[in-house]
Formats: structure tokens, C-alpha cells, sequence
């Protein structure tokens, strides 16, 4: 959700505008609200002691029902200037109040039993703040809304907008917003009751909803905890969005550990309906989630869009996508006649049939660029070649998110962007390393810059080093890499030297030196990396670690900002 602010209308905005009150006065006043296509109402505002209402005319009515079909949900954001703070003995801290009605004729005594806004202005002494309260999808648009306070406020403007719950500082003035069963602001982001206003579950009619995270500086980590559930979160200068579905308690109280402060922005809002667009009557899904691939390895196939994968898509670097696929059976029907294409030794540029790959094994993680994507779809073209229903999916998929194009001839191109798979069958430890090592892939085939840097270090390693593991891709079954392919070398070796942290990749490959079909089939180039230590491996990849840390902040066995 973009920063609010009072000064800028987005388009999705719509704008009450109140003239400013003195909440201890009693009078009437214009309530216009502001509604593309619909003409300016006025309202009438009444007061009750310390309780000021504010009662929509049936056209602002009709106004906020259609707001809310069409959207879903909405929020009510009120701005308010303590003028003169009146505490007591039984009230200290000056409490004010403001909350939803929905019977007219008997608001008074409904109120008592509704859920309610409250803040303290005393800590404010005179300076503005805003609070946002959810409309209930159960209750639906109210008759109006009340404040309450036995201080002197002005009531500056308020806004019907999309629903949304957290906090944001990044404007001039801070903002506290709540879901539909209301809260105190009492220094944390309350999401227990923001399945009032947002789905709960994944569907294909629906979406939970979708958490952006802001920071004051791009410097240290920050903790978030979701009901005992924490994340660690590398700040950047970018925001950090996270999809309630990834979390195993979303609708609960965050808080913020061993933090003396916290973001300056914590918003849950709803999420793209554009990921709501599927293929092959509404079966498959077509939009990627945008997410950190730290959230992806622990992601529960109980909140996925579809039943054999689940789509993402790289938030920092677009046109990657992930494919995190049910089975190992499911993926090789995505990707196994893709691996023979692109990267088997004897296979390359060949379409296998059916028959031919009986038996015979792809990968468990995949990943492939634009380019290649685009050869292996025009030549099945050219051939009339019959693919199976996953790989036309695919090419749907990948056409979708302009990773290959297609012209009006069916000729087959290549956009932008690369394909990474992983299964869930992957027992969780390798589903890190598969992301790691993937992930790597995924920017090695997007960014010439890191090319280029593989490629200097590539050719300045111990050549002997290099045989050993040149080897091992030749002779290692599972593998089976054409090792007379330059890019694929370069780009597996960066792969391997980057899927672990620094501090095990000299015991990574003196362990891989030792496996018996090295022994075997590559003893003397093993042996060397056994006597040594594996150094070489190690200095090449802390070279590549300087790199990559330095110009995204990521490391060798992380290509995540989020960790739990």
C-alpha cells in the first residue's frame, strides 16, 4: 500500500472533507463528501455530551456501498489536533474515542456495545495524528461514525479509503490504523481481527491479504514476530512485502523484539486481484506473488492459489520466477524434457519423445533463461512436436510474464526474465541450498555485470581446482553437464561456490572429493582437492561473496533478505 499522506490524492482515494470542529461546541456543520460521479451531500452533525456523530445521507451511502463492492474492503481515516488536553484523575492520559454505528434512531445506546478506536492524547501536546478503522466485510458500510472525548480536538478531515491495518510514520503525520473489532494504540500492530475485513484463506475467489514493511535506513536487520512466528528482515531502502499467506499466524498482535524502535511502516492491506488471473478455466494460476525467496522454502502448500504449483516471482529482481511444484513426478512433466534440451551432454537441441525420457532423470531443482525457453518452444513449433499439458502450461505462464513472447504467427522469442523449479518433495534442508543455488542462476541469466565478474574469477582460479570440478559435472550421472559449454560451466561453477555460506564451502567440496563415484571416476582431480583443503574453492568463492554482498546484500548461501 503506497504511504498515506493527507496532501495527495491516489486513485483510489475517496475524500470526506470535514470543516474543522471544536469537538466541546455544539453546531451543525457541512459533511461533503467527495465521490467521482456522484454530487456533494451535506450531513448533519450532532453531539451528545462528550459524543460528536457524524450520520451519512443516503446518497454518501449509496456512495460508500458501491466503493465497497466494488473493492471489497474500505477504512474510515480520521486526522485530529488536540487543542486543549483535559485530563483527570479517573482519565490521565485523555482518552478519545471514535468508532462506527449502524442504527440511527438508536446510536446512543448501540455504541456501548460496539467496538471501538481509542488513543491518549497526551502524548501528543498539540500535534496532529490519524487513525483508520476497517469497515467488517459482516457488517458492512455503517450508518456513520463517532468521536468521544472530553478534550477540545479539532477534527481536520476524514478519508474513506481502502482497508488497511499498521502503522505508518513516513508522512508528516503519523497514522494508526485498525482492523474491524477496534484496539488501543498501545505501541504494537494488532492483526487479530483483520479477517473481519480481509480473506482469511487463499482461493480462487479470494486472497489473504498482503504485509509492506518500510524502514528509516538500509542498515542492520529487523525482527517481526507473528505470535512466537519471527522473521528477520535485512533493511533496505526499498519496501519489504510479505503475503500474510507465508506466515503460519498472520491475523495476530506483531511485535517487534529486542527493537528499541520499529519500522516506520507497517501496513497490511489487500492484495493484487490481478492474482486472481488464471489459465485452462480458472485451474491454473498465471500471476506470480511477488516475494523474498526467504519466504518461499517454508511456504505451506495449504495457502497455495492452485493444487500442483504455486507461482512467484522475484521481488527484487523482476521476471524471475519461481515454480514451487508439488512433486518430483509434476516437475519432470514441466521441466525433464527442458534439462535434455538445454544442458544433457548428448541430448542438447534435441526434443526427446515420450518414450525416449522414460526412465530417464531431469533434475530436482531446475532453471532456465529466456533464451533457451524460447529455442526449445519454437523448435517443438517448427516440428509440430506434441508437448504434454504441463509444458504447454508453461510456455502459457511464461508467455503471460514476458519471459518469451509469441507474435501473431506463433513464432516463439525470447523476452526477459528466467525460470527456477523447485518441489516440494525436496526435503527442507536441500529446498534451501535448491533456492540458493537457483536463485543464483535466476541472476547470473538477467545481470551481465555479475557474468562478467564470474567470468574473471572463472578464469583465474587454480586450474587444477577447476579440473576437479569440470570433472565431477562430466562424470556425475545426475548431472550429465556438457562441459564443453562455456556459459553452462561458468554458470554452475558460480552456482556451486555460492548455494552454502563461506564457512562450509572448502568442507563441501573435500566431502564431495571423498564420495566414492569421485573416487571412482575422477580420483586424481579429487584427490588434489582432498590434499588441499579445498582452497581454491574457497578463495574463489570468497571473492564472490565480497561481490554479491556489497551490491545487493546477499551472501553465499543466501540470496534471501528474509529469514525464520
Amino acid at each position: 500500500m503506497q504511504s498515506l499522506h493527507f496532501s495527495k490524492k491516489t486513485d483510489f482515494l475517496l475524500y470526506f472533507f470535514l470543516i474543522p470542529l471544536l469537538l466541546s461546541c455544539t453546531h451543525k456543520s457541512a459533511f461533503v463528501l467527495d465521490v467521482p460521479d456522484f454530487y456533494p451531500g451535506e450531513m448533519l452533525e450532532s453531539s451528545s455530551g462528550d459524543i460528536r456523530y457524524f450520520a451519512f445521507t443516503s446518497d454518501q451511502k449509496g456512495a460508500l456501498s458501491n466503493f465497497f463492492e466494488k473493492n471489497g474492503d474500505a477504512s474510515l481515516l480520521i486526522q485530529i489536533t488536540p487543542l486543549k488536553v483535559r485530563t483527570s484523575s479517573a482519565d490521565p492520559d485523555a482518552a478519545f474515542s471514535f468508532g462506527f454505528f449502524y442504527d440511527s434512531a438508536n446510536r446512543k445506546s448501540e455504541i456501548q456495545s460496539l467496538p471501538v478506536v481509542t488513543d491518549y492524547l497526551k502524548k501528543y501536546e498539540g500535534s496532529s495524528f490519524a487513525l483508520a478503522f476497517c469497515f467488517s466485510t459482516e457488517k458492512g458500510v455503517p450508518a456513520g461514525f463517532f468521536i468521544k472525548s472530553s478534550s477540545k480536538v479539532s477534527l481536520d478531515s476524514a478519508k474513506i479509503l481502502r482497508a488497511f491495518v499498521g502503522h505508518d510514520f513516513s508522512g508528516e503525520i503519523p497514522i494508526f490504523a485498525f482492523a474491524p473489532n477496534g484496539g488501543t494504540n498501545n505501541g504494537t500492530d494488532d492483526f487479530r481481527g483483520a479477517s473481519l475485513a480481509f480473506n482469511s484463506i487463499n482461493s480462487r475467489e479470494g486472497l489473504m491479504p498482503t504485509i509492506t514493511v518500510k524502514f528509516s535506513d538500509a542498515n542492520g536487520r529487523q525482527k517481526l514476530a507473528f505470535d512466537g512466528e519471527v522473521l528477520y528482515i535485512r533493511r533496505t531502502s526499498e519496501p519489504v512485502e510479505i503475503p500474510t499467506a507465508a506466515l503460519k499466524s498472520p491475523f495476530s498482535v506483531v511485535t517487534y523484539p529486542d527493537e528499541e524502535s520499529y519500522p516506520v511502516s507497517v501496513l497490511l492491506s489487500a492484495s493484487d486481484k490481478n492474482l486472481l488471473t488464471f489459465a485452462q478455466g480458472k485451474k491454473n494460476v498465471l500471476v506470480p506473488i511477488k516475494v523474498d525467496p526467504g519466504l518461499i522454502m517454508k511456504w505451506s502448500r495449504n495457502t497455495w492459489r492452485g493444487n500442483d504449483y504455486e507461482l512467484f516471482e522475484w521481488d527484487r529482481f523482476p521476471g524471475v520466477l519461481f515454480f514451487d511444484i508439488s512433486t518430483y513426478a509434476v516437475q519432470d512433466d514441466f521441466f525433464r524434457r527442458l534439462a535434455f534440451f538445454v544442458e544433457k551432454a548428448g541430448y542438447k537441441g534435441r526434443l526427446l519423445s515420450d518414450s525416449e525420457l522414460k526412465g530417464k532423470h531431469g533434475y530436482n531443482a531446475h532453471d532456465y533463461k529466456a533464451d533457451d525457453l524460447a529455442r526449445f518452444f519454437e523448435k517443438a513449433r517448427l516440428e509440430n512436436f506434441p508437448l504434454n499439458g504441463k509444458e504447454l502450461l508453461l510456455k502459457e505462464i511464461l508467455a503471460y510474464n514476458g519471459v518469451i513472447k509469441i507474435s501473431s504467427n506463433g513464432e516463439v522469442t525470447a523476452g526477459l526474465g528466467a525460470a527456477i523449479s523447485i518441489s516440494q518433495e525436496s526435503p527442507a534442508y536441500l529446498r534451501t541450498t535448491f533456492i540458493a543455488h537457483e536463485g543464483w542462476h535466476g541472476i547470473f541469466f538477467i545481470d551481465e555485470e555479475f557474468r562478467n565478474t564470474v567470468a574473471s574469477i572463472y578464469y583465474t582460479i587454480d586450474p587444477q581446482t577447476l579440473a576437479y570440478l569440470r570433472k565431477y559435472f562430466q562424470v556425475t550421472p545426475t548431472l550429465n553437464y556438457d562441459v564443453r559449454d562455456d556459459y553452462l560451466m561458468k554458470n554452475e561453477f558460480m552456482a556451486y561456490l555460492l548455494q552454502q555460506p563461506l564457512s562450509s564451502t572448502a568442507t563441501y567440496f573435500v566431502n564431495m572429493a571423498k564420495r566414492e563415484h569421485s573416487q571412482q571416476m575422477a580420483k586424481r582431480e579429487a584427490d588434489y582437492i582432498i590434499e588441499t583443503s579445498g582452497i581454491g574453492f574457497e578463495s574463489a568463492a570468497t571473492l564472490l561473496d565480497e561481490y554479491v554482498s556489497d551490491r545487493w546484500n546477499l551472501n553465499a548461501g543466501r540470496v534471501w533478505l528474509i529469514t525464520r
